[in-house]
């Protein structure tokens, strides 16, 4: 029987690292720009190269807490709400990377979210639990090995900080049942074990964890009509110390300026981690959990025995579900929580037919996403990011200046280069991502030169593919609220700066052609009157 649950975990845990690596095939290319050319790792998103920019500036004696960022937003800067946590996994992993590459900062962020996978497969593999029964282990390896909204918080090439936080909620729920079980020993242990994960994920990000735990709180002193001193001593202790390491930058995320706060909806929108989850479209998995939850829920409450843990993760469930139905940025904790119920269930009720059947209902769902999955990659999917070609064009950069760059291009410029951006993957920063817009799709020089020496810019980047240009045009214009450039007005478009840097006909003398890349312009500013 050990023998059978090993050879499935180790089957399980293979098949998870299989999906995750192929998830975004772009993240492990040849760098061409090598002599002989290697074989190295890339971020697959903006927000990856926003983070590993971090880390690269901690490296470089910058500051062990990044709580200010002088490049990006340039030239003002913005006050991130991110904070150290997951700058810290990532350097733990750097240090022996260095070992055995020259790449190491890369190979740390491409490998960092499935390793934190990997270290929750060997929490659940060696925990002491007495709630999570070997067939319920077995689930929870199955389950976060191949249900797709977790494959993508953990894919290679993706280092964001979701993956620390479903790494510390993971645990967190499973702490959530075994400090409550009345048999075991020694409880104070798992209460304080409790305490510090909620802590830490709370100082991961001060958004949907404090949710999650302030409801968790809410409903111990409700229906349990306590909580425990020791979850509220080493919790509080963890916040203070990330309040005072942190400062109270952390709080940012709750900042909005008025002047900005339609941009930045409109901005949110552009975005499809932040707009709302079409089921039928979505993960079978999902969709299956949502029409099983009320059953399942029905059958847990329906047993004997302390009922509080279960319903606190049907009600945590079942808000996440309803946040994921607004934002789909919340898909990875509320499949976490249906992870869990679907194993609570199959665990515990007394009938085995309803076990089998939704243990099937559910693993029908994982078996056609995944092929739906293995499918779309092998038939290709369009890079998130033309890494190899902003590399190209950031080794073209070579004086200090501001770059100026659509919102999504820029991280990956900065990270390359190390000149400061004027626009970003942060909502802190909406000012020069409005101004980023405003310049691209001005059809007057006088403002867009205005806005370059506001901005401090030297560096233009623009992506020269006609492919682009409508699309780019429109993404730019729906943040700052204009309509859509159609066929019909191709002549206005034609008119902005993108379209004219990207053409090269009537440039201003103050933009210089500087680099051409297949897919990229770089222009350099240089005012009238200087050399």
């Amino acid at each position: 029987m050990l023998a059978g649950f090993s050879v499935l975990a180790i089957v399980f845990i293979l098949f998870g690292v299989y999906l995750r690596e192929i998830q975004s095939p772009e993240w492990l290319q040849m760098d061409t720009t090598q002599h002989p050319a290697a074989l190295r790792p890339w971020p697959v998103e903006a927000d990856c190269y926003s983070q590993l920019a971090r880390v690269q500036r901690i490296l470089r004696g910058q500051g062990l807490i990044q709580n200010h960022f002088q490049v990006e937003n340039w030239p003002e800067g913005l006050v991130p709400s991110t904070t150290a946590p997951f700058d810290y996994v990532i350097l733990l992993l750097y240090a022996p990377m260095r070992l055995f590459t020259k790449f190491p900062l890369d190979w740390a962020g491409a490998l960092v979210s499935p390793l934190l996978w990997l270290a929750l497969v060997a929490f659940w593999l060696l925990c002491r639990s007495r709630t999570l029964t070997r067939t319920g282990r077995l689930l929870l390896i199955i389950g976060s090995a191949t249900l797709p909204p977790l494959i993508w918080a953990t894919a290679c090439g993706r280092p964001r900080h979701q993956s620390l936080i479903l790494f510390l909620l993971a645990m967190a729920f499973t702490a959530e049942y075994e400090r409550w079980h009345l048999d075991l020993i020694p409880r104070r242990a798992w209460h304080i074990f409790a305490g510090v994960v909620w802590g830490l994920a709370c100082w991961t990000s001060l958004f949907e964890p404090a949710l999650l735990v302030t409801l968790v709180i809410v409903f111990n002193l409700i229906a349990r009509r306590r909580e425990s001193p020791a979850f509220l001593i080493s919790f509080g202790t963890v916040v203070v110390v990330a309040l005072l390491v942190e400062g109270i930058h952390v709080f940012n995320i709750f900042s909005l300026s008025p002047e900005y706060s339609n941009a930045l909806v409109r901005w949110l929108g552009t975005i499809a981690e932040m707009r709302g989850t079409d089921f039928s479209d979505f993960i079978h998995p999902m969709t299956l959990g949502v029409l099983a939850l009320p059953f399942v829920a029905w059958r847990l409450l329906a047993r004997d025995g302390d009922r509080c843990a279960d319903l606190l993760l049907i009600l945590i469930t079942t808000l996440l579900i309803i946040l994921t139905a607004y934002q789909r940025r919340w898909i990875y904790y509320a499949s976490l929580g249906e992870l869990f119920l679907i194993v609570r269930y199959c665990q515990s009720d007394p009938l085995r037919w309803t076990r089998l059947a939704v243990l099937l209902f559910f693993l029908t769902g994982l078996g056609v996403a995944d092929v739906q999955l293995i499918h779309d990659v092998a038939q290709g999917v369009p890079a998130n990011q033309p890494s190899l070609e902003l590399l190209e064009i950031s080794r073209a950069i070579d004086q200090p200046g501001g770059v100026m760059a659509p919102w999504w291009l820029s991280p990956g410029l900065l990270y390359f280069s190390g000149q400061p951006i004027v626009s970003g993957s942060s909502h802190c920063g909406i000012s020069g991502i409005v101004d980023s817009a405003k310049f691209y799709t001005a059809t007057s020089w006088i403002d867009a030169e205005r806005i370059l020496q506001k901005r401090k810019v030297r560096w233009v980047v623009v992506m020269d593919d006609r492919a682009f240009v409508y699309p780019v045009l429109n993404v730019e214009r729906s943040i700052l609220g204009l309509p859509d450039y159609t066929e019909d007005s191709k002549t206005d478009a034609d008119s902005t700066v993108w379209q004219i840097l990207i053409t090269g006909e009537l440039v201003p003398r103050f933009l210089q052609l500087h680099a051409i890349s297949p897919s990229f312009k770089l222009y350099e500013y240089v005012p009238v009157g200087e050399k």
